[in-house]
């Protein structure tokens, strides 16, 4: 497959392409850049700007057809962040747990098969 870099797609839960949205449209935008920043096709766009603007997270301007976020949807970055680096630090630690509980079960093995060829001869 042309193009294939061997890696795995990656999907976004709707937190994520709701933070990519948010941060996108910080400074005010068009439609389009955020279709194109996010990664979106233009229907999925469409619900999630109607979505957004409904929850109080993005405001419309009909005049310059942009779209802002609102203080709302600024605190819902911070929480976000917030949240993705609580998320990282819980998967190090996790990561950490994970190779010292494989270092204890190799050690166990190896004293188990010490164990059965002492018991043998």
């Amino acid at each position: 497959m042309a193009g294939n870099t061997g890696r795995k797609k990656r999907y976004r839960t709707r937190m994520q392409i709701t933070a990519d949205i948010l941060e996108v449209a910080q400074g005010g935008t068009c439609k389009t850049r955020i279709m194109h920043h996010g990664k979106l096709s233009f229907d999925l766009l469409q619900k999630y700007l109607e979505a957004l603007i409904t929850s109080g997270l993005l405001n419309r301007n009909s005049i310059e057809k942009t779209y802002a976020v609102t203080t709302k949807g600024l605190e819902f970055l911070k929480e976000y962040h917030e949240f993705e680096k609580l998320m990282k630090t819980a998967e190090t630690k996790k990561q950490i747990l994970e190779r010292e509980i494989g270092t204890i079960e190799n050690r166990y093995d190896s004293l188990a098969l010490l164990h059965r060829k002492t018991s043998i001869t």
